[in-house]
């Protein structure tokens, strides 16, 4: 649905361009901020925009939909495996909306800032880093969408995580400018793993290979934590599984 990913577009742009204000209003003409350079920052907030953006969880929306049709009953019986389809989906979503995507850059590095990775090595990290963030955030959109068994309805839910996702996940204040205590629980809790851990290795921030290993294993250990209550939480809700309209 093309006007639906303009939609998307168009709102991603104008937070990017409320963020830049924003933040050059509370820099108010210093050059830093507790070490971070307003360029640097406004870099990073710019492609945690774009980045969530391709990260969007298709899947909470697909399988509410599948259920409230009666074709779930369909994906049940055939031969691949159910969470494979679901993978599937999910990346052919993905790759649907890359073209947008591209279309928003030129339109982001005007209204934002969009700089050069810190060095060509932190490049390499930080596309390793992202892989690992897309696959944190479809599988959250996976247990997201497994809620539908139980709740029929999954908007709610949809709406909590996109904020959690921008917030805890350091899209609108990064976590190295939260206060202790703040950055403490977002720092307990899987967002980072899609926004802030790779655009810390993309802006430089994380250099050190000790530093990168932690947060590369951090993401990893997300990804099989989530992987693990994904496949516990299928395993349950095939049991209730209520067909409607079939």
């Amino acid at each position: 649905y093309r006007l639906q990913v303009a939609g998307f577009l168009v709102s991603s742009l104008l937070q990017i361009f409320l963020l830049k204000v924003v933040w050059t209003a509370v820099y108010d003409g210093r050059g830093s901020v507790d070490g971070v350079a307003l360029p640097e920052l406004i870099t990073f907030l710019t492609v945690a925009q774009l980045q969530l953006l391709a990260m969007q969880p298709m899947l909470v929306w697909y399988l509410e939909h599948r259920i409230h049709e009666g074709n779930i009953g369909l994906d049940l019986v055939r031969p691949l495996p159910f969470l494979g389809q679901l993978l599937a989906q999910q990346l052919g979503a993905t790759l649907g909306y890359l073209p947008f995507l591209l279309v928003a850059i030129p339109f982001a590095v005007v209204l934002g800032n969009l700089g050069l990775p810190a060095s060509p090595i932190a490049a390499a990290v930080y596309l390793i880093s992202f892989l690992l963030g897309y696959a944190v955030a479809m599988l959250i959109g996976l247990l997201m969408g497994l809620v539908a068994f139980w709740t029929v309805q999954t908007l709610g839910v949809a709406v909590i995580y996109r904020f959690a996702a921008q917030f805890f996940g350091g899209a609108l204040i990064p976590l190295f400018l939260m206060p202790d205590g703040l950055r403490v629980i977002a720092e307990l809790m899987p967002f980072q793993a899609q926004a802030h851990i790779p655009l810390s290795i993309y802006t430089g921030r994380i250099v050190e290979a000790d530093a990168i290993a932690r947060a590369l294993g951090l993401q990893l250990f997300w990804v099989g934590a989530l992987a693990v209550l994904a496949w516990l939480t299928w395993q349950r809700a095939r049991r209730i599984v209520t067909v409607f309209g079939g």
